[in-house]
């Protein structure tokens, strides 16, 4: 059985190629493979087949077909997650997400996700947003990072908070512990990230002229050195851009790797003991002007997990 997600094109996304506009919407799948959709007759624009060459007008309405799981595999693969609410009111919903959940649920997993919170407990979500699977929500936490997120609960509130982070007019702040003693302890780390050539699935900071060619964008990154221990760097980090997997990528360009980073790592830290069984990544604080007009700072404790690792790589021998 099919389902389709729907996109409506407005201003700001016309006049851009169909392939290229999907693989910058949709981050985690590659052009070529939105290419071979186009080709396959999955994606429609205005109920109409189209070449990936085809240029994006406001109004169109871009289907994108899907297989849908059955209620079966559905409820067997992906159960709704408990999420806690830390704070609510008639236009935002600030969320404690717990890590190994998605953000949002995606075409190629069935794994639970806020998302799935977001629509059980709060149905009239499902109309929030560009598009039908965003749900309301702003912005987006890795699956295996925990924190402090926020979600819109209507269409005013989704454009407010979106022009905020849009604008760099947040202040977010993650907790971090990564490998190796970090030097300078505190810094900026200012380095463009693009889409890796050789895995389309990562992201690579454009550190030399090979990589030059590459589409990237500004990405600049604040931290500072809480404490260090045994060859660990506990560390405060800002992101003060969005891109995918910023922090993770610029602290593995200076050689820091996030502890338990399974995609941006090197091998002579792969086996090290204690083991950590997800990225030690934490939102922290999340400061913003909600839509009501008040500046609010959100925050959310280190989780148990990445609290008694701490403990574990303090006391090592």
């Amino acid at each position: 059985m099919k389902t389709t997600n729907v996109i409506k094109i407005n201003d700001t996304q016309s006049n851009q190629r169909i392939d290229k506009f999907l693989a910058d919407f949709y981050s985690k799948t590659s052009r070529a493979s939105w290419q071979k959709r186009i080709k396959n007759e999955e994606i429609l624009v205005n109920d109409r087949k189209l070449k990936p060459d085809y240029i994006l007008k406001k109004g169109d309405k871009i289907n994108i077909l899907e297989i849908q799981p059955t209620l079966l595999e559905k409820n067997i693969e992906s159960k709704v997650p408990e999420i806690k609410i830390i704070y609510e009111d008639k236009d935002v919903i600030v969320i404690n997400k717990p890590a190994g959940i998605l953000s949002q649920s995606t075409f190629s997993s069935n794994s639970s996700a806020i998302s799935d919170f977001l629509t059980l407990h709060f149905p009239a979500i499902k109309e929030v947003g560009q598009d039908e699977q965003r749900f309301g929500i702003v912005h987006r936490l890795d699956k295996d990072t925990s924190g402090v997120m926020i979600v819109a609960k209507n269409n005013n509130s989704f454009e407010f908070l979106k022009d905020q982070f849009k604008t760099r007019r947040t202040e977010k702040t993650y907790t971090t512990l990564v490998y190796g003693i970090v030097k300078p302890k505190d810094g900026i780390i200012n380095l463009k990230i693009g889409r890796s050539k050789t895995n389309p699935m990562m992201q690579t900071v454009i550190d030399s002229q090979k990589k030059e060619s590459l589409k990237s964008r500004e990405a600049l990154t604040v931290y500072k050195t809480i404490e260090t221990f045994n060859n660990y760097s506990l560390l405060e980090v800002s992101p003060k851009t969005g891109r995918m997997h910023q922090i993770r990528v610029h602290l593995k360009s200076l050689g820091y790797p996030v502890v338990g980073d399974k995609k941006y790592f090197y091998k002579k830290y792969r086996d090290l003991e204690p083991k950590l069984g997800r990225q030690f990544l934490h939102a922290r604080k999340l400061k913003i002007t909600i839509p009501n007009g008040k500046l609010k700072v959100f925050s959310s404790e280190l989780t148990p997990d990445l609290k008694n690792f701490l403990i574990k790589t303090k006391h090592l021998d």
